[in-house]
């Protein structure tokens, strides 16, 4: 064997398969030829980009086939078996001194640049070590696995069981992607539980700092105002989310006064003797939107703390002044704007009514008819809805119909107000279904004009997105509020 470079060693009798042209290769004639193997070495010059017989050009030649192959998933599953089989791995993360699992710097890095911060020379002092201590929250800990299999699959199961964690780690190792899901996961999911579950997640998106998950769970418990206080959540409540809800407008709950009474047994439940802090919760308490007729009762009156019952009686004398008084005079002495005299979401039938609504897709609900009272005020409102059923014309001679839509309006059918003073607003509550049972999820607010019919935009829609239609049946409640106008 002769040792020569840029020389290709090629059998005789493959050597003229195809024609060669002079200019890229030449037979080296009387050297190294050995006539008993049939061998000849042949010298390769490539010849230029294009030409006939060299190198594929880089581009597509008109008029010739061409193929796409995708094996991105063949790609995706050898990248993942990196996880299981170890191979090559060069580093292993020490979690809590307690487990041990080994992965690869490279992979790391890509998905996290935390990891590659901490991987980079003189970054971190341990960052170049084959073990690498990490210290994470206990519930993390267990969670640690599921995690770095994303960094090599890009695939997750997120649950609410592990949902908390994941957003603590997708935060502190800066995963982006898996964040934005988790998050969206967790938004989507606050109407999908039970009252208790959105309380508790209240308050970690609270610790965890999640802003919009926090303000979700807090709607979603204010709607559920009246199942709340009805369970033992109610007196475990903090003082701090104790106030928030009392400083609600969309509070849930039958009336003022049954709002008063569930406000009563917190403060004893939690034996809260402080002055300062009574006064600070009865102060939000809406004792002008009490009837006369509830607070009347010197019974009740007397079983009530002292404390209590001293705040109940100063605010007792507004009651009558209220129900017995022009709106225009109180006015005059309070500004009756403010949130002690605005409605909350009352479902007692002195503020609207509420409606099981079956056959919701396919059949058109009977008119609701209801009244309100507040104050001296009596409003009578009326809704009622129709269906519509779209034409699809693709031509003059076919017609495709299609899924007919239901349409709400509502109008005043009688106020004994003075125009000039006050709105009229319907509130809509919709419930959602949640394990047979129904509860509020969202709300709409309609601003209703004096005798004038006015249509309930997109609540049809809304009753969709919500996914508040189970088994072709809706619940939901209507509302009637007045809004005062600052008198001049």
């Amino acid at each position: 064997m002769w040792d020569e470079p840029n020389v290709t060693h090629m059998p005789a009798e493959l050597m003229f398969d195809f024609p060669l042209s002079k200019t890229r290769a030449k037979v080296l004639q009387g050297k190294r030829h050995r006539q008993p193997t049939k061998e000849v070495w042949i010298e390769w010059e490539p010849s230029p980009p294009g030409g006939q017989y060299g190198e594929p050009p880089s581009k597509q030649v008109p008029g010739e086939t061409s193929c796409t192959v995708d094996h991105l998933d063949e790609i995706v599953a050898e990248f993942s078996n990196l996880y299981w089989s170890e191979d090559f791995s060069d580093v292993e993360l020490v979690i809590n001194e307690t487990h041990r699992l080994k992965a690869h710097r490279v992979v790391l890095a890509l998905s996290s640049d935390v990891f590659r911060q901490m991987f980079s020379r003189g970054c971190w002092r341990e960052g170049g070590q084959e073990e690498v201590a990490l210290t994470e929250e206990e519930s993390c800990v267990e969670h640690m696995d599921a995690f770095l299999q994303y960094f090599y699959t890009g695939a997750m199961s997120i649950h609410s069981g592990n949902l908390f964690p994941l957003l603590i780690l997708t935060d502190k190792y800066n995963v982006r992607a898996l964040r934005q899901s988790c998050e969206q996961f967790a938004l989507q999911s606050v109407c999908a539980g039970p009252v208790r579950r959105a309380l508790a997640w209240w308050r970690t998106a609270e610790q965890i700092g999640f802003q919009e998950l926090e303000e979700a769970c807090r709607r979603y418990v204010a709607l559920n105002g009246a199942v709340l206080a009805s369970s033992s959540d109610w007196l475990s409540l903090e003082l701090e989310r104790l106030l928030i809800l009392l400083q609600s407008d969309d509070l849930q709950v039958e009336n003022e006064f049954q709002l008063f009474h569930a406000v009563k047994r917190w403060l004893l439940h939690k034996e809260a003797k402080e002055e300062d802090v009574q006064e600070g919760v009865l102060e939000h308490v809406r004792f002008p939107l009490m009837s006369p007729l509830e607070v009347y009762n010197a019974c009740y009156v007397g079983m009530l703390p002292t404390p209590v019952r001293d705040a109940f009686l100063a605010e007792s004398i507004l009651i009558y002044k209220v129900n017995s008084l022009p709106i225009e005079a109180i006015g005059l002495y309070h500004d009756i704007q403010a949130p002690r005299f605005t409605m909350r979401m009352y479902t007692s039938a002195d503020f609207g009514c509420s409606r099981k609504i079956e056959g919701f897709n396919t059949a058109q609900s009977p008119s609701i008819d209801f009244t309100t009272k507040l104050f001296q005020s009596k409003i009578s409102w009326k809704i009622r809805s129709q269906f519509h059923q779209n034409q699809h014309f693709g031509s003059q001679s076919t017609a495709k119909p299609q899924h007919p839509t239901q349409y709400w309006m509502c109008r005043i059918d009688e106020c004994n107000l003075n125009n000039e003073n006050h709105e009229h607003q319907l509130c809509v509550l919709m419930y959602r279904n949640v394990a047979d049972t129904w509860l509020a999820c969202d709300y709409e607010t309609y601003s209703i004009p004096h005798k004038q019919e006015m249509p309930l935009v997109a609540l049809h829609e809304k009753f969709e997105k919500n996914k508040c239609v189970h088994k072709n049946t809706a619940f939901v409640h209507f509302i009637g509020k007045i809004r005062w106008v600052k008198f001049t």
